[in-house]
């Protein structure tokens, strides 16, 4: 992959990440008591908040851009092998529930749920789940190979951090209170997977 190509896939990862993780800072200035530590980004998008279109709109553009850069990443593999499939798959899945959870907002806590409810956390739980097995998945990704210390840890953290995030749902005293939080920081791990991972092939030296 040629370099100006190589960092405009970069750039568009970096668009998704910063749109996901910054839209809900600007966005929750305009939602009378949101808390970051206590409400989940889900929140924002609910049929009660004022913002509820600008945070669909934001999930789909991620997921869109997060699809783009799904084919960045395997242009840039050098071969593809089952880890590679899997990596991608992570990337993908993600990206489309990220659109399928604008598209279909989540209920409000006091609601009955809807299909539009079920939907959402249904793509949203399945893109979650498929992303937080990519740090596995590098292990066995040569282009990732000097990174195998990095993603053995960040396996681990995403697994615990999106373990907390669902244990703090039902919670409201004590450390498993912040459901914002554990959700924003088990984003915040996935996402240094993606960029990490993906800077580190521009180093690696290609193959004679």
């Amino acid at each position: 992959m040629h370099k100006r190509q190589f960092h405009s896939f970069l750039a568009v990862l970096i668009i998704a990440i910063c749109i996901d993780l910054l839209a809900p800072v600007a966005l929750a200035t305009r939602y009378p008591g949101y808390s970051h530590l206590h409400d989940t980004i889900s929140t924002l998008g609910t049929s009660r908040s004022p913002v509820q279109k600008h945070q669909c709109a934001a999930l789909v553009a991620v997921g869109g851009l997060l699809l783009v850069f799904a084919v960045g990443q395997a242009l840039a593999f050098q071969k593809m092998r089952w880890s590679h499939v899997l990596f991608l798959l992570g990337i993908t899945l993600f990206g489309i529930g990220s659109i399928l959870a604008g598209v279909f907002p989540e209920d409000p806590e006091d609601f009955e749920e809807t299909i539009s409810g079920k939907i959402h956390g249904i793509a949203s739980g399945i893109g979650f789940l498929f992303l937080m097995l990519n740090p596995l998945w590098a292990l066995w990704i040569d282009e990732f190979g000097h990174l195998k210390v990095l993603n053995a840890i960040l396996f681990p953290a995403a697994i615990l951090s999106s373990a907390a995030f669902l244990l703090s749902e039902s919670r409201t005293t004590g450390i498993l209170q912040y459901t914002g939080l554990f959700q924003r920081l088990n984003l915040c791990i996935l996402y240094s997977n993606l960029l990490l991972n993906y800077l580190w092939q521009q180093k690696r030296p290609n193959p004679a």
